[in-house]
């Protein structure tokens, strides 16, 4: 049986409408404060990397020290944002945990979307996707427990309270389950 590698970026920040984000941390689950306040910018301070996905964009984001020049003074903290495409890899300044807000974020992932898009091939069709308008979805129930899988996010409740997985947690749980799809359904070789 092969080890599952763990994820590089389990936690996320994602724009769903207007002002409101879904902020989810692997070690304490979905956050439930607000963009830009204190409890904001102490998660931040806590966190090495993260997800972002904004209205226009998405990228992620890391936070890297930087060592000042007199070994006698403490290194710097400072974050920045990365966006790979075709092969290319755009990197933009964020600046230090104080100033790291919802808007600073917004606009630096809707300049890497542009930059992604600029580093198209010339022989590349861009295909716009255009949105449809789906019922809501219910999920699929299995006993007392609903798996719902939207905005990026596998939804698991139970009776005991609600947790969520992020792409790539899913994405590692379907391949564990396909790995053991032999003793699930009981078939011997």
């Amino acid at each position: 049986m092969t080890q599952a590698r763990e994820a590089r970026l389990n936690t996320v920040i994602e724009r769903t409408d207007g002002e409101h984000c879904f902020i989810y941390d692997p070690d304490t689950g979905k956050q439930g404060f607000e963009p830009d306040s204190p409890d904001w910018f102490r998660w931040l301070a806590g966190r090495t990397s993260f997800h972002f996905k904004g209205q226009h964009g998405h990228c992620t984001v890391r936070c890297e020290e930087k060592r000042k020049r007199d070994e006698g003074q403490p290194s710097l903290l400072y974050w920045y944002a990365y966006r790979k495409a075709y092969g290319k890899q755009h990197k933009r300044y964020l600046g230090s945990t104080d100033v790291l807000t919802l808007a600073k974020l917004e606009e630096v992932a809707d300049e890497l979307q542009t930059a992604a898009v600029g580093s198209l091939p010339d022989d590349q069709v861009l295909n716009a996707r255009v949105p449809r308008t789906q019922p809501t979805p219910q999920g699929l129930s299995l006993g007392s427990c609903t798996f719902l899988w939207q905005e990026e996010v596998l939804k698991v409740t139970t009776p005991t309270g609600t947790g969520y997985l992020t792409r790539t947690q899913t994405a590692e749980l379907l391949g564990y389950l396909y790995n053991q799809r032999e003793s699930i359904l009981n078939k011997r070789k």
